[in-house]
């Protein structure tokens, strides 16, 4: 399918290790649109402006990544139900006579983040029926849990290590996977006041929130939940890999009670150290970041490219993926 040019880039500080292009590209090559093109460019917060506001017209999106997902939120409006929701966007669309003219944002890390969890347990995959997988991904991102196939953490505990931006969107998609309760654990405690707020605007219990330096603490933490996203930049989950490995078999307290899932959103190195030491522990499942991203992605390609959800190639972008 020939054409004018169109760009997209994922941003970002640090950007390098960036998979984006690769699902991306791949949904464009499946799609025949030999004229769009997916890059990446190392951005900061301070600089982000500058680069929106010097691209061209044949700019179509952005994908945006650490730190730039709440820096966005000045310089367009929010157009679905998440990113209203915490003011933050991984997705930046422009119109068609480019940035200038209008900035789209959109938060589609929520639906990545309910649909790696449920492909752990078994309810979802990205070669499922087009339609099926879209309706799911429609549901998470439009927050209407009564919408979604399975529940299948349905009473579960839930934690959630880091206090940043994707940290809020985890505790959202844990709500909408109707989790009993989700707790914190994070290496500043002091900064997790609006993690108290986002839980009690989402109907959840007041979290318990549990610093990373506190060895003891942060190790039952860890073993009594169920259910644990790891929101940390690779390398600053390490120390609770650590706590993992010395830690008593749970069955050994009877407070608590085995971790079943854990999803790292890292995924450079795949695995980590955190996934290594968690998947010791019996029946324990780790889900690297790049089934999140990929389940992210689906949204993007569909809001840049102004196709349908179900239109979009995610069978051959997983292929792509599991081919790294």
């Amino acid at each position: 399918m020939n054409g004018p040019d169109r760009r997209c880039a994922v941003l970002g500080d640090p950007i390098s290790h960036s998979l984006s292009p690769l699902l991306h590209s791949s949904a464009y090559d499946a799609l025949g649109l030999n004229n769009w093109h997916y890059d990446r460019a190392r951005v900061d917060a301070d600089g982000l402006a500058n680069f929106i506001y010097g691209l061209d017209p044949s700019w179509a999106g952005l994908s945006l990544t650490m730190p730039l997902k709440s820096a966005v939120g000045p310089l367009g409006n929010f157009c679905d139900y998440w990113s209203k929701t915490l003011e933050v966007a991984n997705t930046a669309v422009f119109e068609h006579s480019g940035p200038a003219k209008g900035l789209s944002l959109y938060n589609t890390d929520v639906e990545g983040i309910v649909a790696a969890l449920l492909e752990a347990a078994g309810c979802c995959r990205a070669d499922e029926d087009a339609d099926d997988l879209a309706a799911l991904l429609e549901a998470a991102g439009q927050g209407r849990q009564d919408k979604l196939p399975d529940q299948p953490y349905r009473g579960a505990r839930a934690l959630v290590i880091g206090n940043g931006n994707t940290a809020e969107s985890a505790f959202c998609a844990l709500k909408m996977l109707g989790v009993e309760r989700v707790d914190l654990l994070a290496r500043n405690p002091e900064h997790c006041d609006h993690m108290l707020d986002l839980a009690s605007r989402l109907g959840l219990p007041a979290p318990a929130v549990t610093a990373m330096d506190q060895a003891g603490k942060a190790e039952r933490t860890l073993i009594r939940a169920n259910i644990i996203v790891s929101t940390l930049p690779s390398g600053a989950a390490d120390p609770l890999a650590d706590l993992l490995n010395t830690a008593r078999s749970p069955e050994a307290d009877a407070d608590s009670c085995l971790c079943s899932v854990l999803l790292d959103v890292v995924y450079e190195p795949r695995p980590t150290q955190l996934m290594k030491a968690f998947c010791r522990r019996p029946a324990a499942r780790a889900i690297s970041g790049e089934r999140m991203l990929l389940y992210q992605a689906v949204r993007q390609v569909a809001l840049m490219t102004d196709r349908p959800l179900a239109a979009v190639p995610a069978a051959a972008m997983d292929q792509a993926l599991r081919e790294t």
